[in-house]
């Protein structure tokens, strides 16, 4: 079984208390726009190492499963593989991308799409950028697009995707 290295456990704790803060807020949308729908709920998260971090020239490298199961209005499953870099030990400096495919439903439609993350941190801020992958839409999810917030509150994730289907 592999454990997750001081990096990991330093970039999951710091997106972890960032999130919980609620400072990943994607793509907020505004509420007023025509054909702008929200489907909202909460997500259980597992993630494991899938590599052994890797230094070189002061900088690691570090990949990781991640696997949800989602409740309210996406129901089904993802899973995802994520990349960690950053110099070693510092808490203050670091990135992260994932690509992540859920599969279920979406405010009772059919079909799977992805997800593309985007997280840095440095110590002037972080930003936070989680998109549905522009074509990804599988079955009646065809056209998907939209921006997934999250925040974690008293340690349950919660998410809001602001999303735009074709219309039928």
């Amino acid at each position: 079984m592999r454990f997750l290295t001081v990096r990991g456990y330093v970039v999951l704790i710091t997106l972890l208390v960032l999130a919980s803060i609620g400072v990943f807020g994607a793509g907020v949308a505004r509420a007023q726009d025509a054909g702008l729908h929200h489907a909202t709920g909460t997500f259980e998260v597992t993630m494991a190492p899938g590599d052994e971090e890797q230094v070189e020239a002061g900088l690691g490298l570090s990949r990781y499963v991640l696997s949800k199961t989602f409740e309210g209005g996406i129901t089904g499953t993802s899973d995802g593989q994520m990349l960690a870099g950053g110099p070693p030990g510092v808490e203050t400096t670091g990135t992260y991308v994932a690509l992540e495919r859920v599969v279920g439903t979406l405010d009772g439609k059919t079909g799977a799409f992805l997800l593309a993350h985007r997280g840095d941190i440095n110590a002037d801020g972080y930003t936070l950028s989680i998109t549905v992958v522009p074509g990804s839409g599988t079955g009646e999810l065809v056209g998907l697009s939209g921006d997934f917030g999250l925040t974690i509150t008293d340690g349950v994730h919660h998410y809001d995707l602001a999303y735009r289907l074709p219309e039928d």
